[in-house]
């Protein structure tokens, strides 16, 4: 019932986002768009997709590597099965699927694979705010209200950076302090407070691979260069709609992106995806026809989507395990982790 009720909501969301970007548009002048595109970089746009794919294997095996070490072609299956999960199923399942696949493969506790699965979003939200950062910088010409906007981001983004810092290095200092700071919030829900320190007990538990210090410079750099292989495939996606940009828009919009597909959405994202790429237009005052950003949106989407979700059926294949078998063991891991799905959502962001 529970997932039924996540399908149908996120369905309605997708279904009015869609209706939404497609207000202002022409369904002749869209296929004339599609029939004008320059597909001779879709080559270039899977090899970073797949790149982007290959560096989170990397960056999984430096953190699992003080309770296992397993070599990254060990470790792109399970990563291109979750990810393909999180493309058909609903309720941003492909995470636990990615637990359940790498225990069963690996014998390695599942409450270790998600620790470090944690300590994954955690990386990619400092690294794609980061990103965010550099490209509303170097954005020309955007609007006076935007950037307004933009300021009062980054300073909230610069105050997540800094508690997160603090998380880092006193871990259980910070746990103890927010465990103190929920108790004097009469109305927060026992069961929600519970949740939030347990996954920050689980998240230093695979700080483990950050106690050296070449580890983390490691990790921080992999982070850091997918999500700008993750803005290059943006940027090159809208460049093959011939919009005028730069890298920055990119940048700009893996930002919006990553953040966006945390709402309720039907699997793949469909419709939320296509707003973020209005929205980037508008950040940086860009008006091509609307058809051109409605292209450019659904090339990066499908461009994406099919690779993606076909490599990790055929993953599960090999793994000799079904769908649905595997979306129902995820779903009951759902329901009785302590780590609220909503903190493992990033890294589908802007696939």
């Amino acid at each position: 019932m529970k997932r039924l009720l996540f399908l149908i909501l996120g369905l309605s969301v997708s279904f009015g986002c869609l209706a939404y970007a497609m207000r202002n548009t022409s369904l002749i002048r869209l296929q004339a768009a599609f029939a004008d595109a320059d597909y001779t970089g879709l080559p270039l746009i899977i090899a970073v997709l797949f790149s982007f794919y290959w560096l989170k294997a990397i960056r999984w095996k430096w953190l699992l590597a003080p309770v296992a070490a397993l070599p990254t072609k060990e470790l792109f299956p399970p990563v291109m099965i979750g990810f393909a999960a999180n493309n058909i199923l609903p309720a941003h399942l492909g995470e636990f699927v990615r637990v359940f696949v790498a225990n069963r493969k690996f014998r390695i506790p599942a409450s270790t694979i998600l620790s470090t699965i944690v300590l994954e979003r955690i990386l990619d939200v400092l690294a794609i705010l980061a990103l965010f950062g550099i490209g509303l910088v170097y954005a020309p010409d955007m609007p006076a209200a935007y950037r307004q906007g933009a300021l009062i981001f980054g300073g909230a983004a610069a105050t997540f950076v800094f508690i997160v810092i603090l998380y880092l290095i006193w871990t259980d200092l910070f746990i103890r302090f927010t465990a103190f700071c929920f108790s004097l919030i009469p109305f927060l829900p026992q069961s929600l407070a519970g949740k939030i320190l347990m996954m920050l007990r689980q998240g230093a538990e695979g700080l483990h691979a950050l106690k050296n210090g070449r580890t983390v410079v490691l990790l921080s750099a992999n982070s850091l260069l997918q999500w700008t292989l993750n803005g290059i495939g943006a940027f090159l996606c809208l460049r093959a709609f011939h919009i005028d940009v730069d890298l920055s828009t990119g940048l700009i919009l893996t930002g919006i992106t990553a953040f966006a597909v945390m709402i309720p959405a039907a699997p793949g994202y469909f419709g939320v995806i296509q707003i973020c790429f209005e929205a980037a237009m508008k950040a940086q005052a860009i008006q091509p026809d609307p058809e051109l950003v409605l292209g450019a949106s659904l090339y990066s989407q499908i461009s994406s989507f099919i690779p993606v979700t076909a490599l990790g059926m055929y993953y599960l294949q090999q793994a000799q395990l079904r769908l649905s078998d595997v979306s129902k063991v995820a779903d009951e891991s759902q329901n009785v982790s302590a780590v609220p799905s909503e903190a493992l959502i990033i890294s589908a962001a802007s696939e």
